[in-house]
């Protein structure tokens, strides 16, 4: 879990247009608030990773014209890009730079094979010279060929097969710690319904809702288990059912930190000890918090902007 949660009031509980201001009766107050990940912490970062890891694995077993991509970018393609962003600086700005290329990619795809190149694809800054950003990922397509000559804005690498390892691999990117760009959060493209055949298949029974026997894990072909996938979650248990086993989790009193279960039915002693241990460890890894460390964001980003003058002048002296 987050090693710095906190919780929110539940929009269910609260008028907005989903539920036409009519707000539903609480039968526990308990449900009235979730908790909510930092999305910077080591925890966070490593769920997110997981998360993908399971759906990307799903998807090849049934879509299998997957390619291992490497996109880069030239000086000249870069800055043209770079041209048409507006506002946006710093990291903002090279992810915006994969967002309209990755865009126009995908246009031009679907112009000419009348449909859209099915894609997941993360993006990474370079760590020496230039620093200049690139796009790791995964391509569903036979067609090589079109998947070099369409890219149009630099350099491509096709790997020679993807499996397992492959997608190891590229998830690591969600959450590597980069040294030299420590507030740099990269950025994921992808299409819609990565994994969805899992939902088609019998091992998704195992994950139906059972009250106080539900299995809510994945189980790979090794036989690990891992926790199940949000995107897998909000379609097997319905809103009921998904409020049901956050009540149970806490009528369990158990809590869970970096791998390891804590019992708070006594007290939460021991369990904000470890947390603090975590949180320590977290840090010294070079993760994130909850905390905006506004300096060193500053730092970074203009550190980043003098990168992308320094581009311009040698482009155009």
């Amino acid at each position: 879990m987050c090693l710095y949660p906190k919780l929110i009031k539940n929009r269910k509980y609260v008028a907005n247009k989903k539920n036409g201001g009519n707000i539903p009766s609480v039968h526990d107050e308990r449900v009235l608030y979730v908790p909510i990940g930092c999305s910077k912490c080591m925890e966070c970062k490593k769920q997110k990773a997981t998360q993908w890891k399971v759906r990307l694995q799903e998807d090849i077993k049934v879509n299998k014209h997957a390619q291992f991509v490497t996109y880069t970018f030239s000086e000249n393609e870069l800055q043209k890009l770079d041209n048409e962003v507006k506002k946006l600086s710093g990291y903002n700005r090279d992810n915006e730079i994969c967002r309209l290329a990755i865009r126009r990619y995908t246009e031009r795809w679907r112009k000419k094979h009348g449909k859209t190149l099915r894609h997941w694809l993360v993006t990474e800054l370079g760590s020496t010279n230039t620093e200049r950003v690139h796009i790791h990922g995964i391509v569903w397509s036979q067609n090589k060929e079109d998947i070099v000559n369409i890219w149009k804005y630099g350099g491509v690498y096709i790997g020679q097969y993807v499996n397992e390892k492959t997608i190891n691999y590229i998830v690591k990117y969600v959450n590597k710690i980069d040294k030299y760009h420590k507030e740099y959060n990269s950025k994921i493209f992808t299409s819609k319904g990565i994994g969805k055949n899992y939902m088609k298949r019998r091992d998704k029974e195992r994950n139906k809702y059972r009250k106080g026997e539900t299995i809510e894990t994945y189980k790979t072909l090794s036989g690990t288990e891992l926790a199940l996938p949000t995107y897998y979650r909000n379609h097997i248990y319905t809103e009921e059912e998904k409020e049901k086993l956050w009540l149970e989790k806490l009528d369990e009193q158990v809590r869970w930190v970096d791998g390891v279960k804590v019992d708070v039915s006594k007290n939460d002693k021991e369990y904000f000890k470890l947390l603090k241990e975590k949180r320590a460890k977290n840090k010294r890894l070079g993760f994130g918090d909850n905390a905006k460390n506004w300096e060193q964001k500053k730092y970074e980003n203009e550190k980043r902007n003098l990168k992308r003058l320094e581009r311009i002048k040698k482009l155009y002296g």
